[in-house]
């Protein structure tokens, strides 16, 4: 990357970080629309991926296999951290939907693409 390309990055990604939430509400109305229905509840995957956190807790807990109750409990909710962690990695593969980092990626990149052509405000 020659060092005029590097000036002209810097510069989009201080105006992006200055801009970051009006360049979001900004967006073509596409990507705003799919970012807000990847958070809503609208597939059997999204159904099947909420509660599978706590309902394995319950039952790691149900299940006595540590005899302290607190080391219990912890142990039960660091498992739906990580399962909660890892449905979120396979909400996208699961749902069909993309990830909101994906789709925020595709903001950013259209709205580097207006500052490229000279259209960015």
């Amino acid at each position: 990357m020659e060092f005029k390309d590097r000036d002209k990055f810097s510069d989009f990604e201080e105006y992006w970080r200055a801009n970051k939430s009006r360049l979001m509400l900004d967006a073509p109305q596409h990507l705003k629309t799919e970012r807000i229905n990847s958070g809503k509840f609208n597939t059997a995957g999204d159904w099947l991926l909420a509660p599978l956190p706590l309902v394995v807790m319950i039952l790691f807990m149900q299940t006595g296999w540590i005899a302290n109750e607190l080391l219990n409990l912890v142990v039960a909710i660091a498992i739906g951290v990580v399962l909660y962690v890892l449905g979120e990695m396979a909400k996208p593969y699961v749902t069909g939907k993309r990830s909101v980092t994906d789709i925020d990626r595709d903001i950013k990149e259209y709205f580097r693409r207006e500052w490229e052509a000279g259209g960015a405000s």
